[in-house]
């Protein structure tokens, strides 16, 4: 087996039994905390000695949670709040939620009035993070944030604990920026599938030895010649594409991202963290920083223009919108990437994903004729 596939299979192995990971933490005896989407100061969490630990929901029927949410609301949300109403994230010792869209604020609350074993960690971000009052409101919100984790963990953070975390974070996701750009390009050598379980290792590991795997694999792949094989290259847009069903028939169909602006993955890593010598300021800063996204102030509609970018400037063939059902930020957002990109001559499909959705028959037709498109 090649350096490759050896990182890769140790690191499908944790994507995909993320319970297990969480029992290894606890055996070890670290207090790990829930971080669910999005934009979450995990540098705090780390600097307190614990583990961040992603909570994005998880395929399967909610069905405790319905008593909370409405059936439309985002599977994300349902899923996470489902997990903790049925006792299977009690290890955790605390929950980090944002508050970025109308669903995750109400998930919040319905965290905190239904789950007594895991205390919430309440992360307020304002929508308009560029303006001043903005960006002074995450700093005091963090600083609350920073009060509860403290708490949370059993220890104080120490100024030069954050700023070690952040300078490992900041390392972290430049490893990771240069994993997306070269798996993309090389699907003959690391397939879709397994670049998509890399990604979601990490919201299961440590960060330090996440970085570690990174680094080994970076190194490995950069020797490796650029080759696409019978793959068609195109941009994936979206919260998420972590859903097994998703990944194989983006598998089946041969599309390889060379590119993506997933929450879950290139996002969570575009931004990171300046160093002007006060810590937890410039944690806060960072947040002011993210722009075109979905979920925060976009007057200009710059994600638009990033997504047409991103396949213009990485020559992809088209572009595929994953669209979270019930998902208002991205539902607002898909249609105009999509009339963009007709006036830029990619093509664009839109296709629905939701983590209760049991067959994917539409998504395959959908996906096939696309494939066809391209060729």
């Amino acid at each position: 087996m090649s350096q490759v596939k050896e990182v890769v299979a140790e690191l499908s192995e944790i994507a995909q039994n993320p319970g297990k990971q969480l029992d290894k933490f606890i055996q070890d005896g670290k207090r790990v905390i829930g971080v669910s989407p999005y934009h979450n100061p995990e540098e705090l969490v780390y600097a307190a000695g614990a583990i961040p630990f992603g909570v994005w929901g998880a395929v399967g029927q909610a069905i405790e949670a319905r008593q909370y949410f409405p059936p439309f609301y985002c599977s994300i949300c349902q899923m996470s709040l489902e997990m903790g109403l049925t006792h299977k994230l009690d290890q955790l010792s605390g929950m980090m939620i944002t508050t970025l869209c109308d669903t995750l604020k109400a998930f919040t609350q319905n965290w905190k009035a239904g789950v007594q074993d895991v205390p919430l960690i309440f992360v307020s971000q304002p929508q308009n993070n560029q303006c001043e009052a903005g960006k002074e409101y995450v700093l005091r919100s963090y600083t609350e944030v920073k009060d509860k984790i403290q708490e949370c963990a059993h220890h104080i953070i120490s100024d030069e604990e954050l700023r070690a975390a952040i300078n490992l974070y900041n390392e972290w996701r430049k490893a990771m920026r240069e994993f997306i750009e070269l798996a993309g390009k090389r699907p003959t050598v690391i397939s879709p599938i397994e670049r998509a379980h890399v990604i979601s290792a990490s919201y299961f590991m440590d960060k330090a030895d996440h970085l570690e795997k990174l680094k080994e694999l970076n190194e490995a792949l950069s020797q490796e010649p650029e080759s696409l094989g019978d793959y068609k290259p195109i941009v994936l847009s979206g919260i998420y594409q972590d859903i097994p069903a998703i990944l194989d028939l983006l598998e089946e169909h041969k599309f390889t991202a060379v590119a993506d602006d997933l929450a879950k993955e290139s996002r969570n890593v575009a931004v990171d963290v300046q160093d002007t010598g006060d810590a937890l300021p410039d944690l806060s800063a960072a947040f002011s920083n993210v722009e075109a996204d979905s979920l925060v102030y976009d007057p200009n509609k710059k994600h638009i223009d990033k997504v047409i970018s991103l396949a213009q400037d990485n020559d992809a063939k088209g572009i595929v919108i994953l669209l979270a059902k019930f998902c208002d930020p991205e539902e607002f957002d898909a249609p105009l990437i999509v009339k963009a990109a007709q006036e830029q001559n990619i093509p664009a499909v839109v296709i629905e994903i939701d983590q209760s959705t049991e067959s994917y028959e539409q998504a395959n037709t959908k996906l096939e004729t696309f494939a066809e498109i391209l060729n």
